[in-house]
């Protein structure tokens, strides 16, 4: 094994490069403002990919490789109409590290996907615990300051730059939980189902209606995954049972929330499907039709945020149609190319029985809710989008080396993975 010998001391590169992408993905959830110290690991991790070599580039992570390469070379021409150009490049330049970081992420776990793979989801969840419990710090204002650090417009960020990011953030981490609770005998699924109570109170006080959407997207499609993988009518009861008492559980959490006056005023105004600042030319509905407007207009693009700047007092609330502003009809295109091409393959490989098959089914899961809320929002920059799109492209260019278990006649656990390094 190649290594790091410093006198006595012997470091696999393997240990190191793990190491990194620990450490990053607990500082995962840090995003005040960009850069975050999560993009400092990151490049440690990218440059210690490229000196040691201790990964796999397959054809899944390579061709998507290619498609942001090219749109991010087309978001950079385009900046040239952005009415603040040195803004526009910084933008395109994160887009660029933040794709490079996804594909040695995924280059690293196709090299030995299974514990690489359980690493990321274990320390992300983990980093993800931690923004809530700032969150609960903040929104119930537990010391002196923290309410102004960890809060925004009376909803809880935690350690985020926005209660939208924090929201969906959280979402991942508790799919993950729910696919733990489903795996694991029923005494083992204490810790996961705690901390999955211990996240959902924090993922409601965010009030973001389209984390709340992206959650129970990505729980059913973990759930009818594993319905369809399931042959056992063990476990379809194994799972009714599951889905009564979690929801259960959540009814009841949600209803003890609930009494908290500040609490229940706040959910009344969000749970409506629409707002006021949605309605009317100048809301968010109109700003997304002079969008459209704006693409059928300008075939190579208007510039990164030259919308929010010339056009409309705010960002269009939808990541395709921006992506039609920053790169024109062709980047446009290989945004949603990428997207698609991701969930092909991600599902493809999702539905076949195997030791991947359990991470995938998170990791897609997770990625239908993110694409999901892409409608509604701007998630370009969202640090566990590209997370959850590297655990797939890695995933499946490990999955792409390996045989599947096709036999209608075996039993896999539908969510199976082995725990075993």
């Amino acid at each position: 094994m190649a290594s790091l010998a410093l006198n006595q001391l012997t470091i696999s590169r393997g240990w190191v490069l793990s190491t990194l992408l620990a450490l990053a993905m607990l500082v995962s959830a840090i995003v005040f403002r960009e850069p975050a110290p999560v993009d400092l690991v990151m490049a440690c991790f990218i440059v210690a990919m490229c000196l040691f070599g201790d990964g796999r580039l397959g054809p899944v992570t390579a061709l998507n490789l290619v498609i942001w390469l090219v749109l991010v070379a087309l978001s950079l021409a385009v900046t040239v109409y952005s009415p603040d150009f040195g803004e526009a490049v910084k933008h395109q330049f994160v887009t660029l590290f933040l794709a490079l970081g996804a594909v040695a992420i995924a280059a690293f776990i196709a090299q030995d996907p299974e514990p690489r793979a359980r690493l990321v989801l274990n320390y992300y969840t983990a980093a993800i615990v931690v923004a809530c419990l700032l969150g609960y710090i903040g929104y119930f204002q537990l010391f002196p300051g923290a309410y102004e650090l960890f809060t925004n417009y009376g909803r809880a960020r935690g350690s985020f730059k926005d209660p939208h990011v924090f929201g969906a953030a959280v979402g991942p981490a508790m799919t993950y939980l729910v696919w733990l609770l489903l795996r694991h005998p029923t005494r083992q699924s204490l810790v996961p189902g705690m901390l999955f109570l211990f996240m959902a109170p924090a993922l409601l006080i965010s009030f973001s209606r389209g984390a709340w959407i992206s959650l129970a997207v990505s729980l059913a499609v973990l759930g009818a995954i594993a319905l369809m993988r399931t042959r056992r009518r063990s476990d379809h009861m194994r799972m009714a049972i599951y889905s009564v008492v979690g929801l259960a559980t959540i009814v009841v959490t949600v209803m003890a929330v609930m009494q908290i006056p500040k609490v229940s005023k706040l959910m009344q105004q969000r749970a409506s499907l629409t707002q006021g600042y949605d309605e009317g030319p100048e809301g968010r509905f109109g700003g997304q039709a002079k969008a459209v407007k704006l693409i059928l207009e300008n075939p190579f693009g208007i510039g990164t945020h030259t919308f929010r700047e010339r056009h409309h007092h705010e960002e269009v609330h939808n990541v395709y149609l921006t992506m039609f502003h920053y790169a024109g009809w062709l980047g446009g295109l290989l945004f949603i190319t990428s997207v698609l091409l991701t969930l092909v393959f991600g599902l493809n490989y999702a539905l076949q029985f195997g030791a991947l098959q359990g991470m995938l089914v998170v990791a897609v899961a997770s990625f239908v809710g993110l694409v999901v809320e892409g409608l509604v929002i701007e998630n370009d920059h969202w640090r566990h989008f590209f997370i959850m799109i590297a655990l797939i492209w890695g995933l499946c260019d490990a999955q792409r080396s390996r045989s599947p278990i096709s036999s209608p006649r075996r039993w896999s656990d539908p969510l199976s993975v082995s725990l075993r390094q």
